[in-house]
């Protein structure tokens, strides 16, 4: 959401903020939309009959965004709750990870994309 004048705009993607991150989440989004059984592919679909492909990995953008933000604030795992198909065998990797803090979560992905925004060549 954002406000301009009197005016607010909620639910849409912005061109606001780092355009490296947009590609990113737009990269995300196409990856998504071609996953077998998950929810994300369910919605890209749902959306995809009513507004057309490039609108849909939009729509999905914007859901991965707000997905993740819901994640770091409230400092949960990301669960797809139709990934698994009867009779299908799941194997479950156990890894050890580190436990990062909002903050520190936040402090890593600025680094991320100070170094990208370092490696991205001047173009004029």
């Amino acid at each position: 959401m954002y406000q301009s004048a009197d005016k607010y705009h909620n639910g849409r993607i912005t061109k606001r903020g780092s355009k490296v991150a947009r590609w990113i989440l737009t990269q995300i989004a196409q990856a998504a939309a071609r996953t077998k059984n998950s929810k994300l592919k369910e919605f890209f679909n749902r959306k995809k009959k009513s507004i057309g492909h490039a609108k849909a990995i939009l729509a999905l953008t914007r859901k991965i965004a707000t997905i993740i933000w819901h994640l770091i604030t409230n400092d949960e795992m990301y669960e797809d709750e139709t990934g698994y198909v009867k009779g299908e065998v799941q194997r479950r990797k156990i890894v050890e990870t580190e436990i990062f803090s909002v903050d520190e979560r936040i402090s890593i992905i600025s680094e991320i994309f100070a170094i990208v925004e370092k490696k991205k060549p001047d173009i004029k």
